[in-house]
């Protein structure tokens, strides 16, 4: 990648050309284009075309509760129950509250969701190919592996920041408890000092 230097003549700087041509911005914009793409396919079964990861995550196993499945698509939960409470209007899902826990909800397929399964895989399997048609099937193989390993990593690394950022809530906590803890003791000391200094003037003065 080629660099340029700062007006300081002296750092290297990155061009907005060379972003755009680096790993982690084609692989986000070809996201982008592979969802339109699906979305505009499955559009044409007249479905929402955003409805596709619910119902793909769904098919996998429902039943789950709404954070389950917001965790699940890496979605915050309020978007997730707008996107629901369209789909259960649309006959797709029904939400039960847990017999155990009645806070938490559950969310499973109705029989017409669990029916659009193998059209909707079909489609989903087109757009896939249609994506590589231009790619030999031996550089397609090795994609497939790069992509996994760039997956992975970047799965480490996000896992890795969450565990160091619970260790910084973990310490910042400790330090407010023992400055709670502390302060009070100062205090009691600096009265104790008080008081033993206003004995020793009184004694004097006596």
């Amino acid at each position: 990648m080629s660099k340029k230097l700062s007006s300081s003549g002296t750092e290297p700087v990155s061009s907005l050309a060379d972003f755009d041509n680096s790993i982690g911005y084609l692989i986000v914009d070809t996201a982008r284009f592979v969802r339109r793409s699906l979305h505009i396919r499955i559009g044409q079964h007249g479905l929402r075309g955003a409805y596709w990861q619910f119902l793909h995550s769904l098919w996998q196993g429902d039943g789950i509760t709404q954070r389950e499945l917001s965790e699940r698509l890496g979605l915050m939960e309020p978007s997730v129950l707008e996107m629901l409470r369209l789909m259960e209007r649309e006959g797709l899902v029904r939400r039960e509250r847990d017999e155990v826990d009645r806070r938490k909800i559950r969310v499973y397929l109705t029989d017409s969701a669990k029916r659009l399964k193998t059209r909707l895989m079909k489609v989903a399997e087109a757009n896939g190919e249609m994506m590589t048609r231009h790619i030999p099937s031996a550089d397609e193989a090795k994609l497939r592996q790069m992509l996994r390993t760039i997956r992975q990593t970047l799965a480490d690394d996000v896992e890795a920041l969450v565990a160091g950022q619970q260790s910084a809530k973990a310490l910042a906590l400790t330090n407010v408890q023992k400055f709670e803890t502390e302060v009070p003791k100062a205090k009691r000391r600096n009265a104790r000092h008080r008081d033993t200094t206003r004995k020793k003037d009184a004694s004097r003065t006596i």
